[in-house]
């Protein structure tokens, strides 16, 4: 099975099996959102038909922190944040634990024995700002709570949950039509931003992974020690 890391670093236009893990390519990110990496500009072009829809919704989502950052009027979370600036810790927070992430979902959603759980569970992890940060990013923020949710109840949630489920629906019917597996994910929860899902890729068959029983700590230990995830 490929490292946790290499997984991750694949060409997003689903036709493409290019990885970043290969010296001779480079993944570029979408000019618009920070949530696709590309090989090229024609597999780009060739994704965008099917990644329009969720670039739009990540601009207008960081437009709509920002108008609300105008009228706040110097009021400020904390550690003196606006909140496109607890927007963007989250995301470079999110980066850094990618990998340590990736493991957590796999195993609270029980992949390993069976991986169509990934179509009817998603982890849900709310974490909270820490001010002894020391501005490193891997120490952004503290994991308060984690666990396995049905995506049935999901589904019950308020707004945006639904129509995140439904974005991730899309992604991961693309992905296994194109023949490169399932997609898991995290939903990540840090008020007052709205839930932001992080999306897992590329996963096949995981029966050889041991379990790991014991996720959670291990999760809880490493993001609060800014650890690293090497595999």
């Amino acid at each position: 099975m490929a490292s946790l890391k290499k997984q991750m670093m694949k060409c997003s236009n689903p036709s493409c099996y290019a990885s970043g893990s290969d010296s001779n390519t480079k993944l570029q990110w979408c000019s618009r959102c920070p949530y696709n990496r590309y090989c090229s500009r024609d597999c780009q072009r060739a994704h965008w038909k099917s990644h329009k829809e969720l670039c739009n919704k990540n601009v207008a989502h960081a437009e709509a922190l920002q108008s609300v950052d105008n009228m706040m009027n110097g009021i400020s979370l904390p550690d003196g944040m606006t909140l496109t600036e607890l927007d963007t810790r989250l995301e470079k927070w999110i980066s850094f634990h990618k990998p340590t992430l990736m493991g957590a979902c796999i195993h609270a959603l029980e992949l390993p024995r069976d991986i169509t759980r990934s179509r009817t569970h998603i982890l849900r992890i709310r974490v909270i700002p820490r001010t002894d940060h020391g501005g490193s990013a891997a120490r952004y923020f503290r994991v308060q709570s984690a666990e396995s949710v049905a995506v049935a109840e999901v589904m019950t949630y308020d707004a945006p949950w639904p129509e995140s489920m439904q974005d991730l629906e899309i992604i991961r019917k693309e992905n296994e039509e194109s023949g490169r597996g399932t997609v898991a994910a995290i939903g990540i929860i840090c008020p007052p931003l709205s839930v932001q899902i992080v999306p897992f890729g590329s996963l096949k068959d995981l029966s050889s992974l041991p379990p790991v029983p014991h996720w959670k700590v291990t999760l809880t230990r490493d993001v609060e020690n800014g650890k690293k995830f090497m595999r």
